[in-house]
């Protein structure tokens, strides 16, 4: 079931992609604007953007990397962590590497190596993960940042490199309201959220100081059919994958378990969420835009509660119950966080625009994924990308 998640989100984000990424940025490998028109002239082909992907093992990264190699070829993308994927397509359909992004060195040099025309910077501690380890927290998220971001200033023999590194509504807290927005007040609640505003403000830093295409999103919940990182909003995809289990067992003639599920938030409390094809889809389509007048902005799909999700589960498994016992630290910290994101200025200057805007909606995309893997998907023509 993952495995045709994976392959859905693969095609149909490919798709859009390829229709979006309309706006060409060429690389070549001198920043002089002597040699591109030397190359212009004597007729050379401009390459392809390439990718280096921090983090891709986490709930985002095995998807993204995914879609980048199908869309730009298998040799586009760089995937690297700590630790090797569970996901062996990852292995096996282009480049891996081990990566602590800690470690500077190791940054520069593999992004050299590489010729990476962009950083996707994905490592992180999640919000609960973060509170239980602070220290280490502080030094993936402020650390690897800033390494990220020198990697990218320092680029051999051309411009900047581009930056995509996202951020969270973890950046908010109590005095941001109910409804947040790009210029709501910033003052997160845990480790998490710190690193997060740590991110936006450096990277918008090096942007100015620098010249470094930085991009950041606040990301609500993403919300798929695969397991979270460490989150507090990972009760979402707990659910819906105790759902799809249940109708796997259905349709093979299993008897279904009897077991309730069990959410460790309230079943009131309101959220914004968005889903993986969304975030995905609208992740790329923010990346080859021509560069946007801010460098982060705030977005989001639909919001939620527990108990809202719940129901729309048992318009197709009535037999659905759900106990809730919610987890102190958990719940603390989704009391700090706003009900909805204000979101028209990624609307107004890159047309953010997700499809699915109900629970009813997000259950039936997960819950019901055909095997979109067809071959007509993997033809496409290459794009390009900002």
């Amino acid at each position: 079931m993952m495995m045709m998640f994976r392959n859905h989100v693969q095609a149909t984000s490919s798709t859009v992609l390829a229709m979006m990424m309309t706006r060409s940025l060429r690389y070549s490998s001198s920043s002089s604007s002597a040699s591109a028109a030397s190359a212009a002239a004597s007729g050379a082909v401009e390459r392809m953007p390439k990718f280096l992907v921090t983090g891709s093992t986490g709930q985002l990264g095995v998807q993204l990397v995914s879609l980048l190699r199908s869309t730009f070829g298998a040799a586009s993308t760089l995937a690297t962590d700590v630790r090797l994927p569970t996901d062996q397509n990852m292995l096996n359909e282009g480049p891996y590497a081990f990566l602590d992004v800690t470690n500077g060195d190791a940054v520069r040099r593999l992004a050299d190596q590489h010729e990476a025309t962009h950083i996707v910077h994905l490592a992180s501690l999640l919000s609960a993960v973060g509170e239980a380890n602070p220290e280490l927290a502080l030094r993936i998220g402020n650390e690897g940042t800033k390494n990220v971001l020198e990697a990218a200033r320092d680029c051999e023999g051309g411009s900047p490199r581009t930056v995509y590194a996202p951020s969270s509504i973890a950046v908010f807290g109590p005095s941001a309201g109910k409804v947040a927005g790009d210029k709501s007040h910033l003052m997160p609640s845990t480790v998490y959220g710190i690193t997060k505003v740590h991110l936006e403000l450096l990277g918008a830093y090096y942007r100015k100081k620098y010249g470094v295409d930085f991009r950041s999103l606040r990301y609500p919940g993403v919300v798929s059919a695969t397991p979270g990182g460490g989150g507090t909003t990972d009760w979402s995809m707990d659910m819906l994958m105790y759902a799809r289990q249940m109708l796997s067992d259905k349709a093979a003639g299993k008897t279904t378990t009897a077991i309730p599920f069990e959410c460790f938030l309230k079943k009131d409390t309101f959220l914004p969420y968005v889903s993986m094809d969304d975030t995905l889809n609208e992740t790329v389509k923010f990346m080859s835009a021509s560069q946007p007048p801010q460098c982060t902005y705030s977005v989001t799909g639909l919001s939620f509660t527990p108990e809202q999700l719940h129901e729309s589960i048992r318009r197709h498994i009535p037999e659905f119950e759900v106990t809730y016992n919610p987890c102190a630290v958990r719940q603390k910290i989704a009391d700090s966080w706003p009900d909805s994101c204000e979101d028209s200025a990624a609307r107004r200057d890159w047309s953010w625009n997700p499809a699915v805007s109900t629970a009813d909606a997000l259950v039936d995309q997960i819950l019901f994924h055909e095997d979109a893997d067809d071959a007509g998907e993997q033809n496409l023509q290459k794009a390009t990308i900002k």
